[in-house]
């Protein structure tokens, strides 16, 4: 039997809607960011149709909080959840949390002329870069692979893209140009993905 991975970025948080970069700090879940988990667990739900399955999430509080809800759609005790810190999101080091990417720009000039000329190695004072995040998420995705099964993953946006370009073999270029939805996840399966759309006005409109 081979592997089958569900891949899910974390709901909306506050710190997304108003832009601000989270890195290894947290903000909480919106409403619309409890909408998108709850949806994407009821229709979890209904793709696993009863299949056990093995849920791995990062550490972060609002992956923590993403995967719970998940968890309790697909009827699996949150103290079954394996927490793993190499699926933690990029940190920015002494900029986690800074106000957004135009106002770190206007500070930091210098930086952002590095970012510009090598995005994929630029790493921001006492932060990673992206090689440095494929690097730890590289072994995941190995044991993920070669562990059968149908394996849930909960993690961000940045880890993600990586993730998938890894998995599907993308360059640097193909890897960054990917999207981060949070009202959509993947099945990665046989070195394909496929993209897994859900209703969340239908979430927030049942009342949940």
């Amino acid at each position: 039997m081979d592997s089958t991975i569900y891949l899910i970025r974390h709901g909306e948080t506050v710190w997304n809607r108003t832009g601000r970069l989270q890195g290894h700090l947290d903000a909480p879940l919106t409403h619309a960011g409890l909408a998108q988990a709850h949806a994407i667990g009821r229709d979890l739900r209904q793709v696993l149709g009863g299949a056990d399955f093995l849920m791995t999430a990062s550490p972060l509080g609002r992956t923590r909080q993403t995967a719970a809800i998940i968890a309790e759609h697909l009827g699996l005790d949150f103290d079954a959840i394996v927490l793993d810190d190499r699926l933690k999101e990029i940190t920015l080091g002494d900029h986690d949390g800074y106000g957004g990417w135009d106002k770190i720009d206007r500070d930091h000039p210098e930086l952002a002329e590095q970012r510009r000329r090598d995005p994929w190695n630029f790493q921001h004072p006492n932060g990673e870069s992206t090689q440095m995040v494929q690097d730890r998420l590289r072994p995941v995705l190995e044991h993920l692979k070669a562990t059968p099964g149908i394996h849930v993953v909960i993690a961000h946006g940045v880890v993600n893209k990586v993730f998938r370009g890894l998995y599907l073999g993308l360059s640097k270029e193909e890897t960054f140009a990917l999207d981060r939805p949070q009202n959509a996840y993947f099945r990665l399966t046989g070195g394909t993905e496929a993209r897994l759309e859900v209703d969340v006005d239908a979430t927030v409109s049942a009342g949940i």
